[in-house]
């Protein structure tokens, strides 16, 4: 079940670093935006998402996590179907999502849901970014934008 995060966003905060390790670039991006709790039946916090209004019709979609517990069981996929839905029915018209250049499971994951690629900010890690990041053994240094019209 989807649920709007009012407060206490602190909370959250472990499960978010997830999806994005700058504690910083969360709590920069967190304030700002609307946070949702995808929960179990028993109330158990199983994944999060954070959108950020860019402008007017187009939302971001800042940081999407699930604990690892429950990853690759389907959730991701939930969580964000039923946060499009609901953004199609308060009228955004696009919704943008950008992930690392090593995110190999990230980019399938979107592109499965119908996001496309838009563009590439080069070396946008290694700008904003403190440490080094790799995964699958390949350097993060471009962040890859997406974008799906709902």
């Amino acid at each position: 079940m989807l649920h709007l995060v009012e407060r206490n966003h602190e909370a959250y905060l472990p499960l978010l670093l997830l999806a994005d390790p700058s504690e910083e670039m969360v709590r920069n991006y967190l304030p700002r935006g609307e946070l949702y709790a995808w929960r179990s039946v028993e109330e158990e916090t199983i994944g999060v998402l954070v959108l950020l209004q860019s402008e007017e019709g187009k939302v971001e979609i800042k940081n999407i996590a699930v604990r690892e517990a429950y990853q690759g069981q389907g959730h991701g996929k939930q969580l964000l179907l039923t946060v499009l839905k609901n953004l199609k029915e308060r009228e955004f018209r696009e919704v943008i999502v950008s992930t690392g250049n090593s995110s190999i499971g990230n980019l399938a994951f979107y592109q499965k849901l119908g996001f496309r690629m838009i563009g590439i900010d080069f070396d946008y890690f290694l700008r904003e970014y403190g440490e080094p990041i790799v995964e699958n053994g390949i350097p993060c240094r471009d962040r890859i934008l997406l974008s799906r019209p709902l």
